[in-house]
């Protein structure tokens, strides 16, 4: 089904609720990959990322989206998950092998785990395919702050036996074996260790890594926050460091006195 084009819907910006939290940045324009074996789909959606003032090329099959994601010029895509009639977890899988830039799936499947599974294999966000425009550009200006940006300052957190390079967005661990951190592990890791020892609620957390209200994307935080435990834990189900408080969210525990260290140079 085609996006509801004509209704609009405001999003509310952060409030006072996560004064501590990491600073937004300012949207850049971006190179866009907008996949989908409709073409009147691709059209519209075109249409509405040129208005602002966008760089857009079009994808009909999955192959072409690997292709063009897997270049290194692009910094966003959005895939239709009816592009491939074996789900698209695969080719997020692919992407992701060779590519951090941000994926938007239009999932046309209201199976929760279908979701979940694109997520876990490397999307960033989904949206339902009977969309607002307004809602999808929105989005896209969320996933622009988040890789068209990267941080200046290299940043590493020594654990116990691994470092988290966060400027690279990568985690180093035995035998050097280097695992990448999607876009939207890293928002949520940056706003954790920003606040080392300190609750942050789910609430907080979504407001600012989804940048809007985000009461809905609670399930899909708890997603990340196991990416991200199987990535810097040396045992996820027993976390010391991206630890739960029940009730509340989570914060980020960082053992100093077992060997831990933080360090940021310029």
């Amino acid at each position: 089904m085609l996006p509801a084009t004509g209704r609009q819907h405001a999003l509310p910006e952060l409030g006072g609720g996560v004064p501590e939290l990491i600073q937004l940045r300012r949207v850049p324009q971006g190179r866009i990959i907008v996949a989908s074996h409709q073409q009147q789909m691709r059209t519209d959606i075109r249409a509405a990322l040129d208005s602002e003032g966008h760089e857009v090329v079009e994808a009909a099959t999955g192959v072409q989206a690997i292709e063009e994601a897997c270049s290194g010029w692009h910094t966003v895509l959005i895939l239709d998950s009816a592009i491939s009639d074996d789900g698209i977890a695969g080719i997020c899988r692919t992407i992701r092998r060779k590519s951090e830039l941000g994926i938007i799936v239009l999932s046309r499947d209201d199976d929760r785990q279908y979701r979940i599974d694109a997520l876990n294999a490397g999307a960033d966000d989904y949206i339902p395919a009977r969309f607002a425009m307004a809602e999808l550009q929105a989005r896209v200006r969320a996933v622009l702050r988040r890789v068209a940006n990267p941080p200046a300052m290299s940043r590493h957190i020594r654990l116990e036996d691994r470092t988290i390079d966060l400027g690279a967005r990568k985690v180093r661990g035995p035998h050097d074996r280097v695992t990448s951190l999607t876009p939207r592990e890293f928002d949520v890791l940056e706003q954790l260790v920003s606040r080392p020892g300190k609750s942050l609620t789910h609430h907080a957390l979504t407001q600012a890594v989804w940048q809007r209200d985000a009461r809905g994307e609670i399930e899909y935080l708890r997603v990340v926050i196991q990416q991200l435990r199987r990535k810097l834990e040396l045992e996820p189900d027993r976390p010391r460091y991206i630890v739960t408080e029940r009730g509340v969210g989570y914060v980020f525990h960082m053992p100093l006195s077992q060997g831990a260290a933080v360090a940021c140079c310029a």
